[in-house]
């Protein structure tokens, strides 16, 4: 038989586990929730040191990557909460704040979640707001092949190719040029959102690797001549992959979103060279350009949080006024003329390291400058947008729809 004393050490234990679950639960979705729901001018001075930065930038990752299992977590929160406020009657204080506080969560999961399907559903998308599946699932794909594009420097430069199954077209398939983020000095090629799902639609992806920016070697005007390199690989050995070098676009994330702007304009107005040819090597012009949460403002970031602090020092080499050409060639509205391609963006507005409000004024120039472009917000979403982690989240199929459609009309 048990006894009293064994049922009191149980119940201790229990409570002991559930207090512990329901902090944990509680606690990460009210942070996660302000996080969504304040604007990011308020949290700045939490981005003043890479630490602080990063554990914002994680709780951010974390949720949009969640998707819909926010709630589940929220609701965990809210049943142990409940449960410890039911089972010691005598003592309400703390499990009562416990449960005010996550009734107050969960409340938060639902209207950002709501918001943001509200947000997508506007965009005359078909996508679930019940997403995703499994967190961390969806978006694997491997590459047909891994070729090497050239040598630029003593660094050989190599990409993924992904091909679309069946017959080529005639004329080849229409290709992207993939572009990773990482802040110009991390990151390497790799699946993401669109590796696999444009192949599936008939687009081969040609995934890309650059130099990258470090302490010691500054590559402000070598990364975007290290996208040349792929275009000059399209328009030569691209050919004997089936691949069409007049309907090219550019596809970056963050800091790779910079680097396809940049390429695609100066593809354009022919100012672009290659790394890995001779030089005055004619380039093929990118047809459209895809963005994703893009660094296309680099002056001035210095002012705003520590990481773009260490972006200036690697990537540029110092602050605008020690390097004002330097960063005037870094920043995206430089490069745009009358022949810039149409060009999609989107972000969300809830971004702790590329200020949204940046890329917002890029757009507006965009359109003051009468160049097709779109820009799409999504409500509370952090950098990344939820398409990051290898995760199928309502953003991330709402952007890969997004994507699909711009480059059936704009891929020439």
């Amino acid at each position: 038989m048990t006894t009293s004393r064994e049922h009191g050490v149980r119940s201790r234990t229990a409570r002991v586990i559930l207090t512990c679950l329901a902090f944990l639960a509680i606690g990460y979705t009210v942070l996660a929730q302000l996080l969504a729901i304040v604007p990011v001018p308020w949290t700045i001075w939490l981005l003043q040191t890479e630490l602080t930065q990063y554990v914002v930038l994680v709780f951010g990752l974390l949720r949009d990557t969640l998707g819909i299992w926010n709630l589940v977590v929220a609701l965990v929160g809210l049943v142990c909460a409940v449960v410890l406020w039911r089972s010691r009657p005598g003592i309400r204080r703390l499990p009562f704040w416990l449960t005010a506080t996550a009734t107050a969560g969960t409340v938060g999961v639902v209207a950002t979640t709501a918001l943001l399907a509200v947000s997508i559903g506007s965009l005359g998308l078909g996508v679930s707001p019940l997403l995703p599946a499994l967190p961390f699932t969806g978006l694997d794909s491997g590459p047909s092949r891994t070729v090497t594009l050239g040598t630029a420097g003593s660094t050989t430069l190599q990409a993924d190719l992904y091909l679309p199954p069946g017959a080529a077209p005639r004329a080849g398939w229409p290709v992207v040029v993939s572009i990773h983020g990482g802040g110009f000095s991390t990151g390497t090629r790799g699946p993401n959102a669109y590796t696999g799902y444009l192949p599936e639609h008939g687009y081969a992806v040609l995934d890309v690797d650059y130099r990258l920016a470090s302490s010691t070697y500054h590559a402000w005007d070598t990364q975007v001549d290290d996208i040349g390199c792929s275009l000059a690989w399209i328009a030569g050995d691209g050919r004997t992959q089936n691949l069409d070098p007049d309907r090219i676009a550019t596809l970056g994330l963050s800091s790779g979103g910079n680097l396809a702007v940049n390429a695609a304009y100066m593809s354009a107005d022919h100012t672009l060279a290659s790394s890995c040819s001779p030089p005055g090597t004619a380039l093929p012009t990118v047809r459209a350009v895809i963005a994703g949460y893009p660094a296309v403002d680099l002056t001035g970031i210095g002012d705003t949080t520590a990481i773009a602090r260490q972006v200036e020092q690697w990537y540029v080499g110092g602050p605008p006024a020690q390097y004002p050409d330097r960063y005037r060639f870094t920043d995206s509205a430089t490069h745009v003329t009358a022949e810039s391609p149409p060009t999609l963006i989107y972000q969300g507005t809830g971004d702790h390291l590329v200020l949204a409000d940046r890329t917002r004024v890029f757009a507006e120039l965009l359109t003051e400058r009468g160049i097709t472009n779109r820009y799409v917000e999504y409500p509370g979403l952090e950098h990344g947008t939820g398409d990051t982690t290898g995760t199928l989240t309502a953003s991330a199929e709402a952007s890969r729809q997004l994507v699909l459609d711009w480059l059936q009309r704009h891929d020439g």
